[in-house]
Formats: structure tokens, sequence, C-alpha cells
């Protein structure tokens, strides 16, 4: 791609490219002590597929390219230095004449447990919004490819012991939409004292509020309780699989991103006092 672009604009193009799911590395110049450009703070933008924006060294370029590909594979942040370490030229970051710094975001993952109806929508939804999707059910005749087009990960176990065993951090958002009470019940026991940024159960008031109940009889404090959006979602009047799918997602971007959940015309100072005026004149 074109490399007469500024590194603001490199960077504005990486965060863009994050906040979709893309596969993106950033890589920055930390050293220079070649003869030439680019100087310290130059960065170039490569993708999964090998496109870049941006140009670095010539010479390089294209091993700076491969090492980014790698890290995107590896989802692993690393100072690369240059030329390349090979058996007959140890080079060291003190002696080496160049040097970038390649920047990997690991994008969020959705963890969605039930692979109904609903849960395939949610993957489906998460997954266009730039998540990383990860769909569990115990019954293999619902968690598979043809089901789950959109999942990156399909995990066909029974719940406990998936949950046990699934890396759940700061950066994993749970939605639990199992077929049933006694399925939610156990996999929300397994997730919520997890550092999950997000645990979300479906369910109405009243079936929320017996299996919230009884987690906390057994045990699970009010505060990892008042953590769980149950029933989840927001309120936009859902009724069809499709629209549940739609609030759920909207609640856990409105989470991730820090929105307010207002519509936007409450927010814009101008059309709400256009609607103000509307009002004294209708009453």
């Amino acid at each position: 791609m074109a490399d007469q672009v500024t590194p603001n604009e490199v960077l504005e193009a990486f965060l863009e490219a994050v906040q979709k799911g893309e596969g993106v590395a950033l890589v920055t110049v930390t050293k220079n002590e070649l003869s030439g450009e680019p100087p310290l703070g130059a960065k170039m933008a490569v993708w999964e597929d090998g496109k870049r924006l941006g140009s670095l060294n010539p010479d390089l370029e294209e091993d700076i390219v491969q090492d980014a590909l790698e890290s995107i594979k590896g989802q692993k942040s690393l100072s690369v230095v240059y030329p390349r370490t090979t058996s007959r030229t140890l080079r060291t970051r003190r002696t080496s004449p160049f040097e970038v710094y390649i920047e990997v975001v690991q994008p969020p993952t959705l963890l969605v447990v039930g692979a109904g109806h609903i849960g395939g929508f949610v993957a489906r939804l998460g997954k266009m919004v730039g998540f990383q999707v990860a769909v569990l059910d115990d019954r293999p005749a619902f968690a598979n490819e043809d089901r789950l087009p959109d999942a990156d990960e399909i995990i066909a176990e029974e719940f406990d012991k998936a949950l046990d065993e699934y890396p759940i951090d700061e950066n994993t958002y749970v939605v639990i939409v199992t077929r049933g009470h006694k399925q939610d019940e156990l996999s929300l026991r397994h997730v919520i004292n997890s550092p999950a940024a997000y645990v979300g159960m479906i369910g109405s008031h009243r079936r929320a509020s017996a299996v919230l109940r009884m987690v906390y009889e057994s045990g699970v404090s009010l505060e990892s309780i008042a953590k769980v959006r149950s029933p989840i979602g927001l309120d936009i009047g859902a009724e069809t699989p499709e629209e549940i799918a739609v609030s759920i997602i909207a609640e856990i971007l409105m989470t991730r991103l820090g929105g307010s959940g207002m519509p936007m015309a409450k927010k814009d100072p101008i059309t709400q006092r256009l609607a103000e005026q509307v009002e004294r004149q209708v009453e």
C-alpha cells in the first residue's frame, strides 16, 4: 500500500482494525542507526493477509512483515532487532543497528455457553462486531461447524468440565444461554468468580431470580452475584431469537465501550430541546 502516510494515520488504521477484530500488527521503529530513513517512531501496520499500510526500511521490510505475521499468528507482541540473528552473526539489542516493536492486540473473546437458536445468533453477531467467538454445548448435535459457521472455536463437552478448563480472563465476555435453568445454574457457578469482563445469563425475571438465589445460598458472595447481568440484554422489546441476540450484543458492547444505553437523540442537546418544544406545544 501507499508509503506516504503519517504515523498517526497508520495508528488510526490499526486501532480501527483492532476494533473490527481484524488480525493486525502495528510495527514501530524504536532504534535506527542506519543511514537515512525511517526516523524513530515511524510506523507500519501489517494485516494477517499480508496487506500493509506505511513503509519502513526497504532492505528489511520483507523480514519485518514476516515477523509481524508471525506475531499475529502467535498473538504476541515483541521487540525484534535487525539484521536478523544468524549462527555466524550474533547481534544483540545493544549492538544491532535497527529495532522495531511489533504490537499485537488480542481481540476480546465472546464465550457463548449454549448452542441453541439464541446462542447461534449471538455467536454470529459477536463475530460481526469483532469478537473471537467460542461456543460451548454438551450436545454435539448442536455444537458443530454446520450450525455454528461463524464460531472460531466450538467445544462439545460437559459444561462443568469445559468451563473449568477454559481460560477466562479480563478480556472475556460470557453469555449463558443454555437450554434450561439447571444448565444455567451449573454454568454460572463455574464462571461467576472468574475475572471475566462480563457475565450475562438468560431467563425471565422469575427464573433469573431463582437461579441467582440458589447460587447465593451455595456460598457465593452478594458482590459476585451483583456482577451478573440477568435477565441478560438491553430492554428493546426483543421477542425472537434474533432480536434477543441483538439485545445481548448491544449490552455487551455498551459494557465494553463505555456507552450509556441511552437513545442517541436524547444525548444530543439540540434534538432534546426541539423535542421539549414540541411537547410544550402539544400540551
